[in-house]
């Protein structure tokens, strides 16, 4: 609900959400001793690497695509520090959470775990996880439908929720909701809709039809998502789910950061450099935020 409140003013309704987490490969993390995903990021990166010596030289653990900021952003929600400050006017990356969450996610392809590759690099996801060319994945529930549809019959997978530096982690909140504009002219048929779509059985439904998670607590006792082994571990990780800043440039932000953690990959910042400079990078979009709030223009 936080992600539909501005100036905590309720402004929606949620209609369907997700979250992302790992898929991963149950035979090979078999294979390598592990009975399910560790979840502090130190087990974790122990499993990894028992993983990769199962795998061998020329596969990985984990698929980091470079171009792909969510799974970074992921990373970074595990501190307690804001990643936007002063009224969310400045960039707050060079927090120590946020500094150890650049450190463990280069760590990753430092210790050979990850490919240094972009998803334009990646041929077909589904075939490469297929075949254990990488064993975790990050994704969302749209992911589940895919897998079914696409892995061969045999391939073993599940779901497991993301790890955190000392337990399970945070993950951010997605979706989408319902809005009904005062200025509507069909405002009794509007709000049929709204609620008809909103109706816990409709919800089920829906999310056999599309695989979107049901935004409705009372809906997840449905059967057909009670059930599905693969839906389990969402649940969870939408109750550890950390919202984002709720600011216009959030998405050119999340741009910026990527663009300079593939540049600390790839060698040219340390991960404290890094933070500084996606800092320096989300101070430039804020300015204007910054001038109106100064001017009393924004909240």
């Amino acid at each position: 609900l936080d992600t539909n409140r501005v100036n905590d003013r309720p402004m929606a309704t949620p209609w369907y959400v997700d979250t992302r987490l790992i898929f991963y490969r149950t035979d090979l993390l078999q294979q390598a001793g592990y009975a399910a995903v560790p979840q502090d990021w130190a087990g974790w990166k122990q499993a990894m690497h028992a993983v990769k010596r199962v795998v061998g030289p020329d596969k990985y653990a984990v698929l980091l695509p470079l171009n792909e900021f969510e799974q970074l952003l992921t990373f970074g929600l595990q501190g307690d520090a804001p990643l936007l400050r002063d009224r969310d006017t400045r960039g707050n990356f060079a927090s120590p959470s946020f500094i150890a969450a650049l450190e463990f996610y280069k760590s990753l392809f430092d210790e050979g775990l990850a490919p240094i590759a972009s998803s334009a690099q990646i041929s077909n996801v589904w075939t490469e996880f297929e075949r254990g060319w990488f064993s975790f994945y990050f994704s969302g529930p749209w992911t589940i439908g895919d897998f079914r549809d696409r892995l061969a019959p045999g391939t073993r997978w599940m779901t497991s929720g993301v790890p955190g530096p000392t337990g399970p982690g945070a993950s951010a909140p997605g979706g989408s909701s319902l809005v009904v504009y005062r200025s509507s002219p069909h405002q009794e048929a509007a709000w049929k809709l709204v609620r008809y779509l909103s109706e816990p059985r409709i919800q089920a439904v829906f999310n056999g039809v599309t695989g979107n998670l049901p935004a409705r607590e009372s809906a997840w006792a449905a059967p057909t998502v009670a059930n599905d082994p693969y839906i389990a571990a969402f649940k969870g990780q939408l109750a550890r789910a950390k919202a984002v800043p709720k600011v216009p440039e959030w998405e050119r932000i999340v741009t910026e950061m990527q663009i300079v953690a593939e540049r600390m990959v790839r060698g040219e910042f340390t991960p404290a450099a890094a933070a500084a400079e996606i800092d320096r990078r989300a101070d430039r979009l804020l300015e204007k935020r910054r001038w109106m709030i100064e001017q009393g223009r924004a909240q």
